[in-house]
């Protein structure tokens, strides 16, 4: 399961993109405002549950549930996905704000 993914995700009040490393229980990329994306899953019974820290770039950024978060603030997104998630189709997080729609798009296997 381990790859390299391009993220796109849409909210209240705009979308974003982004890339992630997603194998081995961590979670790990950017997205475009500069945010880092850092975080943990395990996979249970065909689902693969955890919680993305991001942390906010050195000049703020405006999340698109609409909040505005501080330089290098740090906030946890919570998911809950079925297994094989990079299908096309958009899979919610939760966290500050509120809820957001994440469409995972795989790049390539990785080791």
């Amino acid at each position: 399961m381990s790859a390299f993914y391009i993220i796109k995700y849409l909210g209240k009040v705009g979308a974003g993109g982004g890339t992630l490393y997603i194998g081995n229980g961590i979670l790990v990329g950017t997205d475009i405002q500069g945010a880092r994306l850092d975080g943990t899953y395990r996979v249970i019974d065909g689902r693969m549950r955890g919680v993305v820290k991001m942390t906010s770039p050195a000049s703020g950024s405006t999340l698109v549930t609409g909040q505005t978060l501080p330089p290098n603030t740090t906030i946890d997104l919570n998911f809950d996905f079925p297994e094989h998630f990079a299908d096309g189709r958009p899979y919610p997080m939760t966290g500050f704000g509120g809820e957001l729609m994440v469409v995972f798009e795989k790049v390539r296997d990785l080791p």
